[in-house]
């Protein structure tokens, strides 16, 4: 056993060491693995083959295991492989698999030719390469959400219109275009109307800015500008609800288009649909924990930053709800993510691959799950929003203290009179259990003049209760008490202590 972990770590060394790796491709590797992304090339294969040898050497399989998912396989379009050809009958553009290695320059114009490999059963069983399954002739920039398989019929040129408008139609019936019967056995299988402003390259989907399109005589809602000055964030139109796919039936779509300054080229492709869940779990790169306390711990310590905690928000800036799959590019340098089905489910709509919180570019293949905060999610519970982090890594919920026996938030404050008076009113034979500096406020209006006299700094804390006149009474002593104003005789009564009767 350890014998072969040993030599998939040397396999995953000659791997790294492929001249036609890109630098973008070794950064990502790093990013994930927690290893230092700067330098040149040949430095970050260093250090990843130091990584994978220590592992090796330390008989650390788990983690050699997950350097090995987060390196591309060989056979992907990271690596500019020479493959021999296929015959052109057999030829069909490989998209969606590699699918997004335009980023780092390694994808030629021409994908590679794949063999084509007919259904095996319903209608598609019949279908042969060289019965009238072709793939497209025009490059386009490929996406995860769908893979283009067969065109349908040719490509149209929309000529120049200044001035005025032009319509353009095509015929579909499903006699004439095997590739349809797809439709009707494959949910996933769609029909999608593509136009490009070229055709040499890889070209991006771009509709005329004036253009409506007409299936069946029925208007199609759909957004054929994309975002405003965002090129590339058109989406191809899926028209296979609106088409009847049946026997003898032809189908028109009708694309009228005016007051455009260049040709344009238009084209109707089944396509295969990739559900965003799918794409979900398709998601295979991890940042570790430890890189991402790392991380933190690495800003802490800069001499020119004064470290102190910082909030981390548990819902997803795109939603607003709380994380489920928390993500965010290996190119990312916040720790803040975002919700992957959310992320999805925006590029879907309009393509641009942008990470919402810094901006940087985030394709799909540098999607990446954080498991530092998929550990907090983890451990708190929904109704918890953010939580601090600490300087060294350490996080914690906000206000989250250690519980204290306080029996009163007011017993912080006691005097000696308010002793004198619980003590008072102990002796004086009332039932009063365990007083308090509350439950037996100092008076205010009902006081006599001499304990006003006394006591003048001293605000009543409580002006709702009754007063005690009696137990007021008791604290005070001749000696203590201050001299008292003359008063008017009064030949009524007698002294405290015998009676005038």
């Amino acid at each position: 056993m350890d014998d072969h972990r040993a030599a998939e770590a040397q396999s995953l060394v000659r791997t790294i060491q492929v001249p036609a790796i890109s630098k973008a491709v070794l950064q990502s590797i790093c990013a994930v693995n927690g290893i230092p992304k700067t330098g040149n090339k040949s430095d970050l294969q260093r250090r990843i083959i130091q990584q994978i040898t220590a592992c090796s050497d330390s008989r650390d399989w788990a983690r050699l295991k997950e350097i090995r998912e987060s390196i591309p396989l060989p056979q992907s379009s990271y690596y500019q492989a020479v493959r021999p050809q296929t015959p052109p009958n057999y030829a069909m553009g490989s998209y969606g698999q590699s699918g997004y290695a335009d980023l780092n320059g390694l994808r030629s114009q021409n994908p590679p030719p794949v063999p084509f490999q007919p259904a095996p059963s319903g209608p598609s069983a019949r279908l042969r390469p060289n019965a009238g399954l072709v793939p497209p002739s025009i490059t386009y920039k490929t996406s995860p959400f769908y893979e283009l398989k067969y065109q349908l019929g040719d490509v149209r040129t929309l000529e120049v219109m200044a001035a005025h408008r032009n319509s353009e139609r095509i015929s579909l019936k499903l006699q004439d275009h095997p590739a349809l019967s797809l439709c009707l056995t494959d949910p996933t299988m769609r029909v999608m109307v593509l136009c490009t402003a070229g055709n040499v390259g890889v070209q991006e989907i771009a509709f005329p800015y004036q253009c409506e399109l007409k299936v069946n005589g029925e208007d199609i809602k759909a957004n054929l500008r994309g975002l405003k000055n965002k090129p590339g964030s058109t989406r191809p139109v899926d028209i296979t609800a609106e088409l009847r796919l049946k026997p003898a039936y032809a189908n028109n779509v009708e694309l009228t288009y005016a007051l455009t300054q260049k040709k344009f080229y238009l084209c109707l492709v089944v396509a295969k649909s990739v559900p965003i869940a799918t794409l979900v779990g398709q998601i295979q790169k991890k940042i570790r924990k430890e890189s991402v306390v790392a991380e933190i711990t690495k800003k802490a310590g800069d001499p020119d930053v004064v470290a102190t905690s910082q909030n981390l928000s548990l819902k997803c800036p795109l939603s607003y709800m709380r994380l489920n799959l928390p993500c965010r590019g290996v190119s990312c340098n916040h720790i803040q993510c975002f919700d992957a089905t959310s992320y999805l489910q925006l590029q879907e709509q309009g393509p641009q691959w942008l990470c919402p919180i810094c901006s940087k570019p985030t394709p799909f293949e540098q999607l990446a799950i954080d498991e530092y905060a998929r550990q907090i999610l983890a451990q708190t519970s929904d109704s918890i929003e953010q939580v601090t982090i600490e300087p060294n890594g350490e996080w914690a919920v906000p206000g989250a203290k250690k519980v204290t026996a306080t029996p009163n938030p007011d017993a912080s404050f006691v005097d000696d009179d308010d002793v004198v008076i619980s003590e008072v009113s102990k002796t004086a034979g009332r039932s009063t259990a365990a007083p308090s500096v509350v439950s037996v406020p100092t008076p205010h209006l009902a006081t006599p003049t001499s304990v006003a006299s006394r006591d003048t700094s001293a605000a009543p804390r409580s002006s709702n209760k009754r007063p005690a006149p009696e137990v007021i009474d008791l604290t005070l002593s001749d000696d203590d008490e201050p001299p008292r104003p003359v008063k008017r005789a009064n030949y009524g009564s007698g002294y405290p202590g015998g009676s005038s009767y």
